[in-house]
């Protein structure tokens, strides 16, 4: 299911390591439960980022984050604010905004993407 995670979700291109971003807790969760099974990297290592529009509360955003993923505030990145440019369905869809979970190690990355390649 990881791998899955990874090919649909996750960043393939450019230089950098492992990174997965989405707006559902669980689908993240997912991944994490993934690199520690198959990898075995502890949640204690991963870095988050966090986007969110300018009409969310930042500070009710990282708790939920928090408390959803399982992780510390000082895993966090500072949050990214981002003007809203109209009027949508996005608050609905991203409440709470879209989490990025970020393990740097290319390495991995390559690996995981070679994974996804020779399943194809």
């Amino acid at each position: 299911m990881g791998l899955g995670l990874y090919w649909g979700e996750g960043l393939k291109r450019g230089p950098g390591g492992v990174r997965l971003s989405n707006t559902d807790a669980r689908l993240i969760k997912k991944f994490i439960e993934f690199m520690e099974k198959v990898f075995i990297i502890k949640r204690s290592k991963l870095r988050f980022g966090l986007q969110i529009f300018d009409d969310i509360d930042p500070e009710k955003a990282l708790s939920y984050w928090t408390r959803e993923l399982g992780v510390r505030r000082n895993q966090f990145y500072k949050i990214i604010v981002s003007e809203i440019r109209g009027k949508g369905t996005y608050k609905y869809k991203s409440e709470y905004g879209v989490a990025m979970v970020y393990f740097n190690n290319v390495r991995l990355k390559k690996l995981i993407c070679s994974m996804i390649e020779n399943i194809v």
